[in-house]
């Protein structure tokens, strides 16, 4: 632990060298467990959603391009009261409600949960390009002093794929426990069908009935309750997502028809910085 007391004045060579590496010591372990303070939205157009109060947002986007990535830290960003600091001038207040449950839906806990949503969460791993801790890429999300006693092992129950964090005030201090509650698309509908929900991430297309029955716990979240959906529209022509298009795209884009309570953020892969845009250019020449 750094002194912050201390002073460089007098120090030898062999002493100001080691007190700079303790420095970035010190420094690269905050931004490994407290990644979200360090948080930066990878474009403009994605920041918006974080600016957003409506009750439902649909973000569209091709593959990488960050979609899930960002609506998991507003998720986390309401779950624990932590602010990032990029958003700290930006970010609506009202948002954060005290403690709330969230509940993320994806396609499948053993495909999709486990391997890729879990790690983007768990302050110890690596999301993006070598090296690690570089500029292009993350730790997860949830602060570590977010955890129950800082272990994600007392904080995530495996057999209910509940999650639970702490919710801090706006001085640091703790003031209750959020939770989020992870959910697949082949379970039944009724599966959905009970609790309020005050953020709800569907992860791809859901099932209109999964979907009904999510907006009717977030409607019981009360005002403020936010249904988000991110999303790549899929290739086949034949698959279900006319209803998505029809109750949130078309309402809400621009235009004489916008639902005020509605907003659509359409973004690319070639958008996200995080990203190696070369080999983007060189995969999307081969299609």
């Amino acid at each position: 632990m750094i002194d912050p007391n201390i002073s460089v004045e007098g120090m030898t060579d062999e002493e100001l060298l080691l007190f700079c590496k303790d420095y970035m010591d010190l420094q690269e372990r905050d931004r490994k467990e407290f990644a979200l303070h360090y948080y930066t939205p990878a474009n403009d157009t994605i920041a918006k959603l974080h600016t957003l109060t409506v009750g439902t947002i649909g973000i569209f986007g091709g593959n990488g391009s960050g979609k899930t990535e960002h609506a998991l830290v507003e998720g986390i960003i309401r779950c624990t009261g932590v602010i990032p600091k990029s958003l700290e001038a930006t970010y609506p207040r009202q948002k954060l409600r005290g403690p709330i449950h969230m509940r993320v839906v994806c396609e499948s806990l053993t495909t999709v949960l486990e391997p890729i949503i879990l790690p983007k969460l768990q302050y110890w791993q690596w999301s993006g390009l070598n090296p690690q801790g570089g500029e292009q890429g993350h730790w997860g999300w949830i602060p570590k002093h977010c955890l129950i006693n800082g272990d994600w092992k007392k904080s995530y129950n495996t057999r209910l794929r509940m999650l639970n964090l702490i919710y801090r005030d706006e001085n640091g201090n703790p003031a209750g426990v959020s939770n989020i509650q992870f959910m697949s698309y082949d379970q039944d509908p009724s599966d959905f069908a009970s609790g309020d929900v005050h953020y709800c991430l569907h992860d791809e297309p859901p099932t209109h009935a999964i979907w009904k029955e999510n907006r009717a716990r977030v409607m019981r979240g009360g005002k403020g309750s936010t249904i988000l959906v991110s999303m790549t529209w899929p290739d086949n022509p034949a698959s279900p997502v006319d209803w998505l298009f029809d109750e949130i795209y078309d309402k809400g884009m621009p235009g004489k028809c916008k639902d005020p309570n509605i907003e659509v953020i359409n973004i690319y892969s070639t958008m996200n910085k995080h990203l190696d845009q070369e080999e983007i250019a060189e995969r999307a020449g081969q299609m």
